[in-house]
């Protein structure tokens, strides 16, 4: 191969590196993990946040007061840390946004919202938040919004008597058009959910059943119902991509306006169904030679369940995942729900898990534990023999024991005469917890004995115990 046709190759696979990276670096999960804090400066901050998974994150104090607040369960509201911004007494916005992950023409948001005053009741009577998707500067600047940035917006206004007006962005204008009833009220949880197609062509995704999302169009599902169907796009131009998101407030006496916000989705094209699942905490921990997965569900939409998935770290295989169990799912429900998970027997080592959520219809997103990357099983630290199990023995049966140091191991079963009916084990084995299998299948029925040793150097350690077999 000649120098020009080996560098032509070098940089086809270098963009095709770059390319693929751009492609699948979503979907992606974005919350606010657990840490508290406030931010009031009026420098723009691309560290108070936790970083998001693809982009920037970043947010900015106007001149009119207000702030950026990581709250722990201070109300109930998303999983651990969410956050609430207070708008600012002026037009000088308060604007969280992410910014320049990889872009692309269709896309799919999903987060959980509250909008009231700072406690999350209602009542608040003046201010306006924003939210708007698209690409460019105004995603990471300190202005209000440029119309022609913009492939979607929503305005909500807070009004006399703890009121909120819903609208829009409908090409250069705010419309109320085609949304059906109030949208929003004070003091309430909604799930957002937002598909836009930027494309030259209609879009097909299912959301219970299969949908319909023509060129340039907006779906706005709440809830799960279709609040907004094929609604009119921004300014934005046609066929160009979205690479942003971003919130603002402004304009509300007091500081009293605040929007609560957490757990957010993102996908880069249209989700295969509506992002089913929206997940509180998933913590792992351990105890003995167990491992302890629990989570939470804030909401479910067509969820059949979670599939626990386990990898050894360490292993020949730790790169691979396999399942060692599911737990079913609660199909649509709009409240949370508690999950655990017990893999129990673990044998020493240090082991990850995940969740695989999966739909109804195949459609799955993984999730991995907030606290923990992993937990550690240790060696033994005793010699151990334990009672066969079923006891009786019908005729298959297990037997467990611990090794404490590796060497030489006999298990041999005896019957009451001391006559060797079965060897079951004989070879070296490694320290670990370690089961052998009984079948027998070709002994008669009675009482019988079995009895291990492990030999190492000049030391050995025997134990017997007694099992009943009956047929």
């Amino acid at each position: 191969m000649g120098n020009t046709m080996k560098k032509a190759f070098t940089l086809f696979v270098l963009f095709f590196i770059i390319t693929c990276t751009n492609i699948f670096a979503q979907p992606w999960h974005y919350d606010f993990g657990n840490a508290t804090g406030n931010f009031t400066s009026t420098t723009p901050s691309t560290t108070f946040l936790p970083s998001a998974p693809s982009g920037t994150s970043r947010v900015r104090v106007g001149s009119g007061g207000g702030s950026f607040n990581l709250e722990n369960q201070i109300i109930p509201f998303g999983s651990d840390t969410y956050l609430r911004i207070a708008a600012p007494s002026t037009g000088a916005v308060n604007k969280f946004s992410v910014y320049d992950y990889s872009p692309t023409k269709t896309a799919t948001i999903k987060f959980r919202i509250r909008l009231g005053a700072n406690n999350g009741s209602s009542g608040v009577s003046s201010g306006i938040w924003y939210f708007f998707l698209g690409d460019g500067s105004s995603f990471s600047d300190n202005n209000a919004f440029t119309g022609a940035q913009m492939f979607t917006g929503l305005e909500i206004t807070f009004g006399a008597g703890g009121s909120l007006t819903t609208k829009y962005r409908n090409g250069s204008s705010w419309s109320n058009t085609g949304l059906s009833g109030t949208v929003f009220s004070q003091g309430t949880d909604y799930t957002v959910e937002i598909y836009a197609n930027n494309t030259t062509a209609s879009q097909i995704y299912t959301y219970g059943t299969s949908q319909s999302l023509a060129a340039g169009k907006v779906d706005i599902w709440i809830d799960g119902i279709l609040a907004g169907d094929d609604l009119a796009k921004g300014q934005i131009a046609n066929d160009v991509n979205i690479d942003s998101w971003m919130f603002y407030g402004l304009n509300s006496a007091g500081n009293a306006a605040n929007i609560f916000l957490d757990e957010f989705d993102y996908h880069n094209d249209l989700a295969g169904t509506p992002l089913p699942v929206t997940l509180g905490a998933f913590t792992l921990n351990s105890f003995g030679r167990t491992a302890l997965l629990s989570w939470s569900t804030l909401n479910e939409i067509n969820n059949s369940g979670f599939q626990i998935e386990r990898s050894e770290i360490g292993s020949s295989t730790s790169a691979q995942w396999h399942k060692t169990g599911f737990v079913p799912g609660c199909g649509t429900i709009n409240e949370p729900k508690e999950y655990q998970y017990q893999d129990n027997k673990l044998k020493a080592g240090k082991f990850r898990y995940r969740l695989k959520q999966v739909d109804y219809n195949g459609n799955f997103e993984y999730f991995y534990p907030s606290n923990s990357e992993s937990i550690t099983i240790a060696e033994p630290r005793e010699f151990g023999l334990y009672q066969n199990y079923p006891n009786p023995s019908n005729p298959v049966s297990r037997i467990d024991y611990q090794l404490p140091y590796a060497g030489i191991v006999n298990l041999t079963v005896f019957d009451i005469t001391g006559k060797a009916v079965k060897e079951l084990v004989n070879g070296y084995q490694d320290a670990d917890y370690h089961t052998a299998l009984f079948d027998g299948s070709n002994i008669s029925s009675g009482i019988y004995f079995y009895r291990i040793t492990l030999s190492s150097g000049s030391e050995t350690l025997n134990k017997t115990m007694k099992m009943v077999l009956v047929k």
